[in-house]
C-alpha cells in the first residue's frame, strides 16, 4: 500500500487533494474514452482511494473504498487481477479488524460498539458476516496464484492470511460451533499450501482445542513440539528473538514466546481435559525453562510463570492421586505445594492459584490451612462456586454441619451463573455443572442436619436443574451463527479439503432420566440378574419423585447423523452420565436408610439403565443387599463393582469387612492392606477395618496405629 503515493505527483501533500485528482482524473477518462463498462478500473480506483485514506489514518472512508472495490471484484472474471485483489483484501481484512477493535475500546467493554451503527452502518453481526466473506475471497484469491513451496521457499502470504483470520475470530467473538470448525478447516487448507510450517501447526493447535476435538489437537501438539524442537537444533534461538513480527511470519519462524504459550496450552490439554499428567508434568516444565532462559526481560514473563508453576503444580498433584506408592505420593504432594506456592508468589492476586492451592491441601487433608486458603481465593472473587464448595466441604469434614449448609446458601447466592433465563438454557455450561455440583452437597448437608426424610424434599428441583444444567441447543441446522457456510467459493473444487470434521449432534431439552440412546459399554448384566426382585416396573412411585416419572426420553445422545462428534461432546455426555447416576443413587441412599427397600432398588436399576458400567451402581446394591440381610448376594454385587474398578476403595473395604466377619483374617488382612497402600490411602473405613483385624490378630500396637489413622482422616 506505500507504494500507491508513488502513483501521483509528489506535489499533492494531502490526502484531499489526492482524492480529488484521482477522482478528476477518474471521471476524465469516463467523459473522454467512455470506459464507463469497465469494472476493472473502477475498482482500481476505489483500491487507490482506500490506499490514500489508510496512509492518513481514516478507517472508516477507507473501509468504504475496499467495499467499493469489493462489490466490483465479484463481477469479475475469476482469474482477473487474483493477485492485487488477494493484496486489497488482505488490508480490508486488517482495516476491518483495527476499526472493531478501536471504535469498542472507545465505547467501553460489555457492549457493542455504538459507532459501528453510527458511522459504517453495521452491527457486530452483519460484521462478522462481512469479515466471512472477505475471508473466503481473500482464500480464493490467493490460493489460485499460490502453488505447493519448495523446499527454500515459504509461502508467507497464506501465514499471513492464516493469522488475520485467527486474529478477527478473536475480536468478533464468533463462538458457534460451525464457526469453529470452519475455522478448523481453513487452517487445514492452508496446511495444504505449506509444508510443515510450524506456525500452521500452532494455530491448528488453538483451533481444535477451541472446537473441543483434543485427540486431534495432541497430535497436532506433538507434531509442533517436535518441529520446534528442530528448529532451535538448527537456527540460534537468541537471534531468532530479534527478529520483528513480520519477519518471523515471511520466514516461518516461531518465537519463544509463542514456544512458550503452546507449551502451557499442552499442559493444560494433558492436565485437564486428557488425564495425562505425566505428560502435563512434562509440558509444564519445559515451559518453565523456557521462561527462565529465554523470556526474563518480555513483559508477560510475570503471567508465564505463574501459568507454568500453576499447571505445574496441577499436574503434580494428579500424579500424586495416582501413586500406589507412599514415599513417592508424599514427594508428588509437596512439590505440587511448591508450584502452587510459587504462582501465588508471581501473581498474588489471581484468584485460580489461592483455589488451587486449597484443593490440594484438602486432599492432603491439612484442614486448617486449606480452610484459610479458600477464604483468601473467596475474598478475590467471590462469586466463584468452586471456592464456596470447597468451603462447605472443608467445614462439613470438621462436623460443622450446619455452617457447611449456611455457606452453602451463601455461596449459591453469591453465584453469577443464572438458573432463570427465559429460554431455560445456560449461558456457561461449565459453570453450571459447578453450580449443579454445589447443589448435591447442598442436598447431602440437608440430610446430614434434619435427616433423610427431609432431604427428599430438594430431590425434584435437582433433577430440573440437572435438565437445565446439560440441556444444549435444539436440533442443529449445521449453520454458522453469522452465515459463514451459506457464502458460495468460486472454486470450490480446488480449495475444499476432506479433513472428516463433522457437527455435533444437538440435545433436546427436555428429558433427564435415562441416557440409553448413548452406546456403553456392558460389563455386567442387568441388576435384574441379581437378588430375588422379578418387578417388571421399573418406576419411581409418584410419592418419591412425581415430577420426574413423566421424564422418559433421553437427555444426551449421540448425533443421528453418521458424523463423528469431538471429544469435548463426548466427555460432555459422559459427565452428564456420571451426574444423573448420582442423583439417582443419592436418592436410593435416602429410600434404603428410610427402609424403603423397594424404592431404593428401582433408584438403582434407574442408574443402571443410564450408565452400567458405572462401579458406584453395583456398590450402592451392594449396600442394598447387605442392609436387607443378604451378604451373599452383597457380596456379588461388591465383585461387580471391582470388576469394573478394582481399585473402588470403599468397594474394598467392604470385601475387608465380610473377610473379617468370616473370620478370614488373612483375606481381610491382604485386602485392608492393599487398599491403604494404594488409592485407598485415605479411607478411613478401610483403616477402621485393618485395625480391627490387627486387633483380632493380637497385633495390638499396629492395631493402635490404624484405629489412630482412621480417626484422623474421619475428622478430617
Amino acid at each position: 500500500m506505500g507504494s500507491i503515493p508513488a502513483m501521483l505527483p509528489e506535489c499533492l501533500s494531502t490526502l484531499y487533494t489526492y482524492i480529488r485528482v484521482l477522482r478528476n482524473h477518474r471521471d476524465q477518462m469516463v467523459y473522454t474514452t467512455g470506459f464507463v463498462k469497465r469494472d476493472g478500473e473502477f475498482g482500481y480506483f476505489a483500491a487507490v482511494e482506500a490506499g490514500l485514506f489508510l496512509l492518513f489514518w481514516d478507517q472508516i472512508a477507507a473501509i468504504r473504498a475496499f467495499r467499493a472495490y469489493h462489490n466490483q471484484a465479484l463481477s469479475w472474471p475469476t482469474n482477473f487481477r487474483l493477485g492485487r485483489r488477494a493484496n486489497l483484501y488482505r488490508y480490508f481484512s486488517q482495516t476491518l479488524s483495527s476499526c472493531y477493535k478501536s471504535l469498542e475500546y472507545q465505547n467501553g467493554a460489555g457492549g457493542a460498539p455504538r459507532a459501528i451503527g453510527e458511522h459504517l452502518q453495521l452491527h457486530p453481526t452483519a460484521l462478522c458476516l462481512e469479515v466471512a466473506q472477505i475471508h473466503a475471497s481473500w482464500e480464493d484469491s490467493l490460493y489460485a496464484i499460490t502453488a505447493f513451496p519448495r523446499a527454500d521457499q515459504k509461502n508467507w502470504r497464506v501465514l499471513v492470511m492464516i493469522e488475520q483470520i485467527m486474529e478477527d475470530h478473536k475480536v468478533l467473538g464468533s463462538s458457534s460451533e460451525a464457526d469453529k470448525r470452519a475455522l478448523v478447516e481453513t487452517i487445514y487448507r492452508a496446511s495444504q499450501k505449506t509444508f510443515q510450517s510450524p506456525r500452521i501447526l500452532r494455530l491448528l493447535f488453538f483451533a481444535l482445542i477451541e472446537m473441543g476435538q483434543y485427540d486431534e489437537a495432541e497430535l497436532a501438539l506433538k507434531s509442533y513440539m517436535e518441529m520446534a524442537e528442530l528448529n532451535l537444533k538448527v537456527k540460534n534461538a537468541a537471534a531468532n528473538e530479534t527478529l520483528s513480527y513480520e519477519q518471523r511470519v515471511r520466514l516461518d519462524v516461531e518465537s519463544q514466546y509463542e514456544i512458550t504459550t503452546v507449551m502451557i496450552a499442552g499442559s493444560v490439554l494433558y492436565g485437564k481435559e486428557l488425564n495425562k499428567p505425566t505428560e502435563a508434568l512434562t509440558c509444564a516444565s519445559n515451559a518453565l525453562d523456557n521462561v527462565h532462559k529465554y523470556l526474563q526481560s518480555h513483559e508477560s514473563t510475570s503471567e508465564l510463570l505463574n501459568s507454568a508453576y500453576k499447571y505445574q503444580g496441577i499436574a503434580y498433584g494428579l500424579l500424586a492421586s495416582s501413586e500406589h506408592e507412599p514415599e513417592k505420593r508424599s514427594d508428588f504432594y509437596a512439590k505440587a505445594i511448591e508450584s502452587l506456592a510459587k504462582s501465588i508468589q508471581i501473581l498474588p492476586a489471581a484468584f485460580d492459584g489461592h483455589y488451587l492451592l486449597a484443593l490440594q491441601l484438602a486432599e492432603m487433608r491439612d484442614i486448617p490451612k486449606a480452610t484459610m486458603t479458600a477464604k483468601q481465593s473467596l475474598s478475590i472473587n467471590p462469586s466463584y462456586i468452586p471456592s464456596w464448595h470447597l468451603l462447605a466441604l472443608l467445614l462439613s469434614s470438621q462436623k460443622d454441619y450446619e455452617r457447611a449448609l449456611n455457606i452453602c446458601a451463601v455461596g449459591l447466592k453469591e453465584s453469577e451463573w443464572d438458573i432463570t433465563q427465559a429460554d431455560g438454557y445456560s449461558a456457561s455450561g461449565l459453570d453450571g455443572e459447578e453450580y449443579l455440583s454445589f447443589c448435591i452437597t447442598q442436598a447431602l448437608l440437608h440430610d446430614k442436619v434434619h435427616g433423610p426424610e427431609a432431604a427428599l424434599e430438594p430431590h425434584e428441583a435437582l433433577f430440573v436443574l440437572y435438565s437445565k444444567v446439560f440441556a444444549i441447543e435444539p436440533e442443529p441446522t449445521a449453520e454458522s451463527l453469522y452465515g459463514v457456510n451459506s457464502i458460495q467459493r468460486r472454486d470450490q473444487s480446488e480449495l475444499d479439503v476432506s479433513t472428516g470434521s463433522t457437527i455435533v449432534g444437538r440435545l433436546h431439552a427436555g428429558s433427564i432420566l435415562s441416557i440409553r440412546d448413548v452406546p456403553k459399554p456392558s460389563y455386567t448384566p442387568s441388576i435384574a440378574s441379581i437378588g430375588s426382585t422379578t418387578s417388571k416396573d421399573r418406576r419411581i412411585p409418584p410419592s418419591a419423585t412425581s415430577a420426574q416419572s413423566t421424564l422418559i426420553k433421553s437427555a444426551l445422545s449421540l448425533p443421528s447423523v453418521a458424523q463423528r462428534p469431538t471429544t469435548k461432546s463426548i466427555m460432555r455426555i459422559a459427565r452428564a452420565n456420571t451426574v444423573l447416576v448420582t442423583l439417582w443413587l443419592l436418592s436410593a441412599s435416602i429410600f434404603r436408610r428410610l427402609g424403603r427397600m423397594e424404592d431404593a432398588l428401582k433408584a438403582i436399576e434407574e442408574a443402571e439403565r443410564v450408565d452400567s458400567s458405572n462401579p458406584d451402581v453395583w456398590y450402592q446394591l451392594g449396600l442394598l443387599y447387605a442392609a436387607q440381610g443378604d451378604p451373599e448376594t452383597a457380596s456379588v454385587s461388591f465383585s461387580k463393582a471391582l470388576a469394573i474398578s478394582p481399585y473402588h476403595s470403599a468397594c474394598l473395604a467392604r470385601v475387608g469387612r465380610s473377610y473379617l466377619d468370616a473370620g478370614s483374617l488373612d483375606m481381610a488382612e491382604y485386602v485392608l492392606e492393599t487398599t491403604t497402600k494404594s488409592h485407598g490411602w485415605d479411607c478411613a473405613e478401610a483403616w477402621l477395618y485393618l485395625g480391627r483385624v490387627m486387633e483380632a490378630s493380637d497385633r495390638l500396637t499396629r492395631a493402635k496405629e490404624c484405629l489412630w489413622y482412621a480417626l484422623d482422616l474421619e475428622n478430617s
